[in-house]
């Protein structure tokens, strides 16, 4: 069906049988086949929502662009590059919301990820220790009372809007102590 991520985690969600893979083109080459997906594979095509592309086409594939350095083809232009990412950043959101089996797989794969990160990588504080003076400065709160910025305020809500204040004004009509979450 393909090799993209996204593309992998719906044909085993859904079923490749939910899937239709249509071959438009076959071609001789390589280089033919590249120039055709180049053609067809642009910046507004993997925009879309309706498809599973998310680099522009023609370069080859994946391993090509891991093998050459390259990343998505949009290096120079980091709106594209943010549109991807939160296109990304939103789909692992869904599906960490809504779909166990695959949550709990990626924070397996996470998990696996970083073990496998630290067996070649030392950790910043590896083999370091603190002295006693720092751990006794840890152990003591900093910032309390009227050296803590926020001493003497407080949140007010309206339920819509929040807002801090000094704890000695007047709270106005219509607002009250604490603020609210805005969704």
């Amino acid at each position: 069906m393909g090799s993209g991520k996204h593309l992998k985690h719906d044909t085993m969600k859904y079923g490749t049988e939910n899937f239709i893979k249509q071959i438009l083109f076959v071609f001789d080459n390589e280089n033919e086949m590249n120039a055709k997906e180049a053609e067809l594979v642009t910046e507004e095509f993997i925009l879309r929502e309706d498809t599973y592309n998310i680099c522009i086409g023609g370069n080859g594939g994946f391993g090509y662009i891991n093998t050459c350095g390259l990343r998505s083809g949009f290096e120079n232009r980091p709106e594209i590059n943010a549109e991807l990412n939160s296109r990304a950043i939103n789909k692992i959101k869904v599906l960490r919301e809504t779909d166990d089996k695959w949550n709990q797989n990626f924070k397996k794969s996470v998990s696996q990820g970083l073990i496998n990160y630290f067996k070649t990588h030392q950790a910043h504080f590896s083999g370091k220790t603190h002295t006693e003076e720092s751990k006794e400065k840890m152990r003591k709160p900093r910032n309390q009372g009227s050296k803590n910025s926020q001493f003497g305020t407080m949140w007010i809500t309206n339920g819509k809007e929040n807002k801090k204040i000094k704890k000695d004004d007047y709270i106005p009509d219509g607002w009250y102590g604490g603020r609210v979450t805005k969704n």
